[in-house]
């Protein structure tokens, strides 16, 4: 069996995304992702071995210092058999910007503008952050620009209609996503938005959910699932 199918599985989508909040943070800036049947898996991580994607830290450690890329594979579940991949690495040889490596379709710079990495509903983008008037930059998640926008336009759309319920499970919604920073902010946007709507339409002072902050969270269940765990074909 190959040694990627012992890579390890975030054991939500919220792990999955600070995971690769993460690898962006050590410069995994290059990335792919797509969609694949769980009876597909097999084939893709096969073709995916090719980019090295279960060396070891140790062993990342030596290629780093020989100029070879570090690649890395996420995979989590979705619905109805479908899985989730992304493919993210760091410029160098054998990398997904090696002209010499195989073909596995377009590759992304997520530090460029319209390359943001994208995961369902989200895109990781460079920022920058003020503690105590220093200024720093980070790496943060937040809602995809065109699906804020349909947010908004259903909290709109709820108030004029005066459904306090739907609106209601509308901002519940809101409040359980993955509070990453840049999420949390935009989702305290959008409830401003609301409560100020509120008055206009005269619907009084609306009530809206408490947000939690983000923490670390273990990425991995304990004993970790690997993608072995995930294939139907037999290894």
């Amino acid at each position: 069996m190959l040694a990627a199918f012992n890579i390890k599985i975030p054991k939500n989508l919220t792990a999955a995304m600070q995971l690769l909040q993460l690898y962006m943070q050590s410069g995994h800036y290059y990335w792919i992702s797509g969609v694949v049947a769980r009876p597909k898996l097999h084939r893709l991580v096969v073709k995916l071995n090719a980019f090295r994607i279960a060396r070891d830290a140790p062993g990342r450690a030596y290629d780093k210092a020989k100029g070879l890329a570090s690649t890395h594979l996420v995979v989590c579940e979705l619905s109805h058999g479908e899985l989730l991949w992304v493919l993210v690495g760091t410029a160098g040889k054998g990398g997904l910007i090696d002209p010499e490596q195989i073909d596995i379709g377009t590759i992304y710079d997520s530090r460029l503008a319209g390359q943001h990495l994208r995961f369902k509903h989200y895109e990781l983008l460079h920022t920058e952050k003020r503690i105590k008037q220093v200024r720093d930059t980070t790496w943060t998640w937040r809602i995809a620009p065109q699906r804020y926008k349909e947010h908004e336009a259903f909290i709109v759309q709820l108030i004029r209609q005066r459904d306090r319920d739907g609106l209601n499970t509308e901002l519940v919604a809101l409040a359980a996503m993955p509070q990453f920073s840049g999420v949390r902010g935009q989702v305290l946007k959008l409830f401003a938005e609301t409560k100020k709507l509120g008055l206009k339409f005269r619907l009084g002072e609306l009530a809206v959910p408490t947000l939690p902050y983000m923490t670390r969270m273990s990425i991995y269940t304990e004993p970790a699932r690997t993608l072995d765990t995930l294939c139907e074909t037999v290894l």
